[in-house]
């Protein structure tokens, strides 16, 4: 049976709750929030937030991650969770995209 939720309105009492609150993870874009969210997962938001600064020097766009290599990403990744596996996944989708 569908749910009958009208769910705009009922998650408006958290959008007003929340709205000023700030994000946990630092990003300035789009691409960043992109990438610390992929290396967040089983991760501190102050590990991220410590690593992605040199991270985002090295490589400030989708463009230059996407000419990026598995062994140019450890060393900036190499202290989040399954490194190998998420420097992977963040190839593929900047040359994805």
């Amino acid at each position: 049976m569908p749910s009958k939720t009208d769910w705009p309105k009922a998650i408006q009492p958290f959008l007003e709750k929340y709205k000023s609150t700030k994000h946990p993870l630092d990003y300035k874009n789009i691409y960043q929030l992109l990438v610390i969210v992929i290396l967040s997962a089983r991760n501190s938001d102050r590990n991220i937030n410590s690593l992605t600064p040199k991270l985002f020097e090295a490589y400030p766009d989708m463009n230059a991650l996407s000419r990026s290599t598995e062994q140019t990403l450890f060393p900036f990744i190499s202290k989040v969770t399954n490194f190998g596996n998420k420097a992977k996944w963040l190839i593929e989708i900047a040359k994805t995209v």
